[in-house]
């Protein structure tokens, strides 16, 4: 017979976040607030096909997780910007676009603005640049 082993069990914080992370549109709202604090259209504008209800609920669920902080400015103007736990998903942030340069390779379509195009495929300028 062949070696059964059984495999080691998944940590519920590590369940937790993959599922935070990977829900629709989190990681795309993360990497728009990756290069600085951001407003409700810049994101809607950032991401093709993000829906203004599924952004709301998104950024909810994001601040309540810690990641994201929202700051009311001047006329009821809202901006977004990440917290330092959020801030430290950066790299992890960077080498998923490492990955997808590697493994996802494919021409760009028309649904992607030009500059989300350049950071995806690790040529645009890292956060903070």
């Amino acid at each position: 017979m062949g070696d059964c082993r059984t495999p080691p069990r998944v940590c519920q914080r590590y369940q937790r976040a993959a599922e935070l992370l990977g829900r629709r549109w989190s990681a795309a709202v993360l990497r728009v607030a990756l290069e600085g604090p951001v407003r409700f259209t810049e994101i809607r504008t950032a991401v093709s096909g993000l829906s203004a209800r599924l952004l709301a609920e998104r950024l909810r669920e994001l601040e309540a997780a810690g990641l994201i902080e929202r700051r009311p400015l001047d006329a009821g103007a809202v901006e977004y910007r990440l917290t330092p736990k959020g801030k430290a998903l950066g790299p992890v942030i960077h080498q998923i676009e490492v990955w997808v340069d590697d493994w996802e390779p494919g021409e760009p379509t028309n649904e992607r603005p030009p500059e989300a195009i350049t950071i995806a495929s690790g040529r645009g300028r890292p956060p903070g640049a």
